[in-house]
């Protein structure tokens, strides 16, 4: 699968072990069309999403996932994109749903893909349909 997986911060053992399974999650959000891209999941801390949602988004908070497409490039092999997963906002999201870090993990990395691909969820309705596209990919896993 051409998604790399990259810890920019300490995490637990099993998260690192589960890097196949999160390489999945993300590939299955890729969707068909996009699964050969080459894309970066990036697992970082709340200094690294913070700064990333200042430069880029003009908003000076903490954020769970953001996810940016790169124009075309000429380089065989360029990433594509690439997706950000804030570690320490993933736990306190995951200890809030009552489930496992690595399950967090899991719906956050489809969910960056889904926006590489081209999904939104500016609004209720468009968070709704991408929740629970996230929740039919995160099935296929099982």
């Amino acid at each position: 699968m051409p998604i790399t997986v990259f810890f920019e911060t300490e995490v637990p053992r099993e998260v690192k072990a589960a890097r196949p399974l999160l390489s999945r999650a993300s590939a299955l959000g890729l969707g068909g069309k996009n699964a050969k891209k080459p894309v970066n999941l990036i697992f970082t801390g709340g200094p690294g999403i913070k700064a990333l949602n200042r430069r880029f988004l003009g908003k000076n908070r903490l954020t769970d996932v953001i996810a940016f497409n790169f124009p075309p490039s000429p380089v065989p092999g360029a990433a594509w994109g690439e997706i950000y997963i804030c570690l320490p906002v993933a736990a306190r999201q995951a200890r809030a749903m009552g489930h496992s870090l690595l399950t967090e993990l899991l719906v956050l990395a489809a969910h960056g893909a889904l926006h590489l691909s081209g999904m939104d969820d500016a609004t209720p309705a468009k968070r709704r349909a991408m929740n629970e596209k996230t929740a039919a990919l995160l099935k296929k896993l099982a």
